[in-house]
C-alpha cells in the first residue's frame, strides 16, 4: 500500500497499460477493463493515444502494437516512439489494474471538480443567476459522480425496498395508473399537442385530480401563456360548473362562485396554485420559487416560451440548445426538490396535411432532449379538430401515449366536457372500445 499511496497518476495510467499487454493475463479480462475506461479520464497525451489505439484495435502485444502504429500518422505526430512502449512494465495484473484505474479516476475527478469551481466563479463573477448556475452544477456533479463510483446491488435494492407509497403520485386518473402505475418523484412528464387540443386544459384537469386523490401533496402552476386571472378562471369553470364563455361574459353569479371555491378544502388550503406569469422568466426563477414553496408536483406551460440563460439566440439549433439545457436543469430540479414536473410542449403545425392526422414524437417542437429527458410524453389529442366535429364528436378526447418507463404506446379516451373543461374517465370498457375503433377507423384511413 506504501507503493501506491506514493503513484503519480502518469504511472498509474502506465501501469494500467502495462496490463493491456501483460501476455500472462486473459485477453477476456483486458477486454472488461477497457469497457470500463473512459479515455477522458487520463491526462497525459501519450497514454490517452496508447488507450485509444488499444480500444480500437483490442491489441493486447507491443510488438503487434508497435507495427500497427507505425502507420498511424496521430501517433507519428505525438512522436511516440518504439523506446516509450519497450520501456512500460508490462508485468502488471488485474487486481493492480484496477486499483490504478482507481487512481487515475479519482485524480480525474479532482480536476474535473476545479475546472468546475472555475466555470461556477466565472458565471457568479459575470452575474448569473445563482439558482441556475446551482443546477447546472448539480447536473455536472451528478456526471462526475456517476463515473467514479458504482453503487452496490445490495445498496439500490435496499432504497427500492424502503421506497412509500407517496414517492410515487397518482396521475389523477384510477385507469391511467392501472396501466402506467402513477409518477415517480423526480421525473418530467410532456404533454404536447397543437393548439386547441386542450393540452393546457387536461394539464389542470390532472392538477386538480391529484390534489384530490394525494391528500397532503402540493401542486404549483407555472404558465407563461396564460395570465392568472385565465388560470382562476378555467378552476372556476371546473369546480362551479360554469361554462368559460360565461364567465368571459361575466354572466353568473359572483357571491356563489366565491362560496363554491371557498368550500373546497385544497382550494382553500393553497394546495394548488397559481404562479403570477410576470414572477418568473427563466428556469432560475422557477428554481427560486419551487425551493422556496416544495411544491410536489409543478406544471410549465409551456417549454418553448421559458427565456433562456444566453440572451442571444440566432438560429434555430441555438434555440434548440437553449430548449435542451432548460430540460436539463427542469430535471435537475426535479431531483433536487424530489418533485414531478410536467412540462407542456407545443408541436409543430401540418399534422391535418397528412394522413394519419396524428402527431408523433419528432412533431414535438425542438424535440430533441424532451423526449429524451421526459419519462413519459403524451399527446393531447381531440381529433374532432382535424376530423370534424361531425365525424368525431366534440366529447372524444385521447391521450396517446408515445413514451413510458414500459417502452410501449397506448392511446387512453377520455370524455370531455368542454363547456366546463373537465375530463371523465370511462368506467364502461364497451364504451371505451367504441370510442378506440371510432378513431381507428380515421387513423387506418388512407
Amino acid at each position: 500500500m506504501g507503493l501506491l499511496a506514493n503513484l503519480t497518476a502518469l504511472e498509474a495510467e502506465y501501469a494500467i497499460i502495462g496490463f493491456l499487454l501483460n501476455p500472462l493475463e486473459k485477453p477476456l479480462d483486458k477486454t472488461q477493463l477497457l469497457q470500463t475506461i473512459d479515455i477522458d479520464n487520463f491526462a497525459d497525451p501519450k497514454a490517452r493515444i496508447f488507450i485509444d489505439f488499444i480500444k480500437r484495435y483490442e491489441i493486447f502485444n507491443k510488438i503487434l502494437l508497435w507495427e500497427k502504429s507505425k502507420n498511424s500518422p496521430k501517433i507519428k505526430a505525438a512522436a511516440i516512439e518504439y523506446y516509450d512502449i519497450e520501456n512500460i512494465d508490462d508485468f502488471v495484473t488485474l487486481k493492480e489494474a484496477e486499483t490504478y484505474l482507481t487512481i487515475v479516476m479519482d485524480k480525474a475527478e479532482k480536476r474535473d471538480l476545479y475546472y468546475l469551481g472555475k466555470k461556477l466563479q466565472e458565471a457568479m463573477a459575470q452575474g448569473e443567476d445563482q439558482f441556475e448556475t446551482a443546477l447546472k452544477a448539480q447536473n455536472q456533479l451528478m456526471s462526475l459522480s456517476s463515473k467514479i463510483k458504482l453503487e452496490d446491488n445490495a445498496s439500490i435494492l435496499k432504497r427500492v425496498l424502503e421506497e412509500k407509497m407517496e414517492d410515487t403520485i397518482t396521475t389523477g386518473y384510477d385507469l391511467l395508473d392501472n396501466h402506467i402505475g402513477g409518477y415517480p418523484r423526480g421525473s418530467l412528464i410532456t404533454i404536447a399537442g397543437e393548439s386547441g387540443h386542450l393540452k393546457t386544459t387536461f394539464a389542470l384537469d390532472e392538477a386538480f385530480k391529484m390534489v384530490e386523490k394525494n391528500r397532503n401533496i402540493k401542486v404549483g402552476i407555472f404558465s407563461k401563456e396564460m395570465t392568472s386571472e385565465s388560470l382562476m378562471k378555467k378552476q372556476i369553470c371546473k369546480i362551479c360548473k360554469i361554462p368559460y364563455k360565461d364567465l368571459i361574459k361575466q354572466n353568473y353569479d359572483k357571491e356563489y362562485v366565491r362560496q363554491k371555491m371557498n368550500s373546497i378544502p385544497y382550494w382553500k388550503e393553497n394546495r394548488i396554485r397559481i404562479i403570477n406569469p410576470n414572477s418568473f422568466r427563466g428556469v432560475g426563477d422557477i428554481a427560486r420559487i419551487q425551493m422556496t414553496h416544495k411544491f410536489d408536483i409543478w406544471f410549465l406551460d409551456f417549454i418553448q416560451m421559458l427565456e433562456f440563460s444566453s440572451k442571444e439566440v440566432s438560429s434555430a439549433s441555438e434555440f434548440n440548445i437553449q430548449v435542451g439545457q432548460n430540460m436539463r436543469n427542469l430535471l435537475s430540479l426535479t431531483l433536487a426538490s424530489n418533485s414531478i414536473g410536467i412540462i407542456i410542449s407545443q408541436i409543430k403545425k401540418g399534422v391535418e396535411y397528412r394522413k394519419p392526422m396524428k402527431p408523433t414524437i419528432s412533431d414535438i417542437e425542438w424535440s430533441g432532449l424532451i423526449k429524451q429527458l421526459s419519462t413519459y410524453i403524451y399527446f393531447s389529442y381531440y381529433p374532432g379538430k382535424y376530423y370534424g366535429f361531425d365525424k368525431i364528436p366534440q366529447d372524444y378526447h385521447f391521450l396517446l401515449g408515445e413514451k413510458t418507463r414500459f417502452a410501449e404506446s397506448f392511446i387512453f379516451p377520455l370524455k370531455v366536457i368542454p363547456e366546463t373543461e373537465t375530463f371523465l374517465e370511462l368506467d364502461n370498457i364497451e364504451e371505451r372500445q367504441q370510442r378506440l375503433l371510432l378513431l381507428k377507423k380515421f387513423l387506418d384511413s388512407k
